[in-house]
C-alpha cells in the first residue's frame, strides 16, 4: 500500500531536518578544530621562539587568528544568544526582536 502525502512530507522534512544537523555539526566540529590548531601553533612557536626567531612571526599570526576566531565566536553567539549564560547587555538580540 502507498503512503498518505503527509507521511512521505513528514519523511521528507525529518530527512532534511537531519541533514541539515549533520552539516551544522560538522561545521561546529570544523571551526573548533580550526580554533584549536590556532591555539596549538601558537604555543608551540612560542616555545621555540628562543631558538628561532622568525617563530615570532608565526606566533603573531597565530595570535591574531585565535583572537579573531574568539570574537567571532562571541559576536555569532551573542545576536543568537546570552553568552555563557551570563545577563550581557545587548546580546540575545535576534531572538527578543523576533516577537
Amino acid at each position: 500500500m502507498s503512503q498518505s502525502a503527509p507521511a512521505l512530507a513528514s519523511a521528507r522534512f525529518d530527512a532534511d531536518a537531519e541533514a541539515k544537523l549533520s552539516a551544522l555539526r560538522r561545521t561546529k566540529f570544523v571551526a573548533t578544530a580550526a580554533l584549536a590548531l590556532c591555539v596549538l601553533v601558537f604555543a608551540a612557536a612560542k616555545s621555540f621562539e628562543g631558538r628561532y626567531p622568525w617563530l615570532g612571526f608565526v606566533a603573531a599570526f597565530a595570535e591574531a587568528a585565535t583572537i579573531g576566531g574568539l570574537a567571532d565566536w562571541y559576536a555569532v553567539v551573542a545576536l543568537f544568544r546570552r553568552p555563557l549564560g551570563l545577563p550581557i547587555p545587548h546580546t540575545a538580540i535576534i531572538p527578543d526582536n523576533q516577537n
